[in-house]
């Protein structure tokens, strides 16, 4: 089996993200998503295999529109024969719940970690863990927390971040 390339992963990635902000329809992530796929947002929002990221992507489809996720700070590394890559993620995009007469600003810059391998059934980038790392709001963003985003519709206001500053 083909080891996974560093410029392969990059361009996996933003194409990824590219995806994402267009809805594409969720066959499209699929093949990259296999049975022992696990994506922790915190300790209480965490999702398991295709059918969890199904849920997850739904969420985020359902919630936000308007996204556009910039990449950078991509890191790659072997870790026991298993690729590890890091980045970060600047996501903007607009939120809307009844009875709000406008929508509003949503921002981050989300860390993350990502373990992936090469698919034995497609050939292609699996990824095995989806792990947010840490998440820092702008001032003038609604906070979209995603134990109550992607259970139940509502934003919160303020500065914040994951893990706390010190």
């Amino acid at each position: 089996m083909a080891q996974i390339g560093e410029q392969e992963l990059t361009d996996f990635i933003i194409e990824f993200y590219k995806q994402a902000d267009g809805s594409a329809p969720l066959v499209w992530f699929l093949p990259y998503i296999e049975d022992d796929h696990h994506m922790i947002w915190t300790p209480t929002c965490q999702f398991y295999g295709p059918a969890g990221f199904e849920e997850f992507y739904r969420n985020l489809t359902t919630n936000m529109f308007d996204r556009l996720h910039k990449v950078s700070d991509i890191t790659i590394s072997d870790e026991n024969g298993t690729t590890a890559v890091t980045f970060t993620i600047n996501l903007t995009g607009k939120v809307w719940a009844a009875p709000l007469p406008k929508s509003l600003h949503a921002e981050n810059f989300a860390d993350f970690r990502w373990t992936v391998r090469r698919s034995e059934k497609t050939g292609k980038i699996a990824i095995m863990d989806y792990f947010l790392t840490g998440v820092r709001f702008p001032e003038g963003s609604v906070i979209v927390d995603a134990d109550k985003v992607f259970k139940y519709a509502s934003w919160m206001y303020g500065p914040w971040q994951f893990p706390p500053a010190a």
